[in-house]
């Protein structure tokens, strides 16, 4: 068999393999990333009682109950009644990454949580995108929610937040 046919075959084969493991293993952009650790880790507990425990396996973990997720250049942040998911410079979502992670905020929002309202006042100015639903009036023990805030544009002070702040413990 000639060289040149063999090398053919060989880089056709491997071009197949690329667009099959590409179907079979399709990569998440980051903001589908963040979101699906947002979901597993915050949000399942409380909605499924699923652990979190599989997801946190794959994280690198910090002593101080954090965790970094390099596939996303993400940290995540667990405390007793809040979850955070935040991104910072020089790793911060893009605006379109930003754009994508709230349209996928507003999706399990509104299919699992209808009760929260949109907050018309979980503003950060004009330059972020933010939007919160949340239950309680501000500034009360009673109130919870989610809470998207991304500020792509700010250069140095680039990042973003996602936030779910636990509903109260039933007395």
């Amino acid at each position: 068999m000639k060289k040149r046919l063999l090398f053919g075959i060989v880089l056709a084969g491997f071009a197949m393999g690329l667009g099959a493991a590409s179907q079979i293993w399709p990569t998440h952009s980051r903001a589908e990333r963040i979101a699906e650790l947002f979901y597993g880790i915050c949000l399942a507990p409380l909605l499924t009682g699923d652990s979190p425990d599989t997801l946190l396996s794959g994280l690198f973990q910090k002593p101080d109950k954090s965790w970094i997720d390099t596939q996303s250049g993400s940290f995540l942040r667990l405390e007793d009644s809040r979850c955070t998911i935040s991104t910072s410079a020089p790793y911060a979502l893009s605006y379109e990454d930003a754009a994508e992670l709230l349209e996928l905020t507003r999706t399990f929002v509104a299919r699992d949580f209808p009760q929260l309202a949109l907050d018309p006042k979980a503003k950060m100015g004009d330059e972020a995108l933010s939007k919160g639903w949340f239950l309680g009036a501000p500034q009360s023990p009673e109130r919870w929610g989610i809470f998207h805030v991304a500020y792509p544009d700010w250069g140095d002070s680039a990042g973003s937040s996602l936030i779910f702040m636990a509903p109260p413990a039933p007395a």
